[in-house]
């Protein structure tokens, strides 16, 4: 996995030993979110690691949807049925009233507690869209109860500079590693990592 501005340096470390698969959940947003996404897993090992892949994108961003086609089809080769997109809920949408915002939420959390306990990935990857705050908050249920450790990893977005988005502020506790793409961020958070 591959900062834009750090094309030499893989956010998660490659090892000489081999690693058996990660069953990997990768969140999409819509627009600037998936571009930097399919940037940062550009790097992956998808034939020997990080397979099966989930990639979840809310239910009316097609675009998205078609952008895993397109990088799997290119990316994957002969293992292109590696993989399986879920759709959930926006938690809010666009211009939605405050008032029925409560029960958009909680649909979006059922949504995504079927879709953490379905599939029990080993890995979690973000990068910010508020889409992967419910899907990160259930995937700590498993955790708490003994279930299963659902490794959790989030990338600040490239656009951050200075400040925490409100996804990156809401998760920055929860999270097991929090990589930014600027060293002002590292400076700032504690728990921040600029690789």
């Amino acid at each position: 996995m591959h900062s834009r501005r750090h094309k030499d340096k893989p956010i998660i470390p490659p090892s000489n030993r081999p690693k058996p698969s990660l069953k990997t959940c990768i969140i999409l947003g819509s627009g600037g979110h998936t571009m930097e996404m399919f940037q940062l897993i550009e790097g992956l090992d998808f034939e020997k690691v990080y397979r099966p892949r989930l990639y979840v994108v809310t239910d009316n961003d097609y675009l998205s949807l078609q952008k895993v086609v397109e990088f799997e089809n290119r990316k994957s080769g002969d293992h292109n049925n590696d993989h399986v997109v879920k759709m959930i809920p926006r938690s809010r949408q666009v211009g939605q009233s405050w008032l029925s915002t409560p029960f958009s939420v909680l649909k979006a959390l059922i949504k995504c507690f079927n879709l953490i306990f379905g599939e029990l990935p080993d890995l979690i990857i973000c990068n910010g869209p508020g889409s992967c705050i419910p899907v990160c908050v259930i995937s700590y249920i498993p955790r708490i109860l003994g279930i299963k450790w659902i490794k959790l990893i989030y990338v600040e977005s490239f656009a951050r500079v200075k400040t925490l988005s409100l996804s990156g502020k809401l998760l920055y506790i929860f999270v097991d590693k929090f990589l930014v793409q600027w060293p002002y961020l590292a400076k700032k958070y504690s728990k921040a990592e600029y690789q």
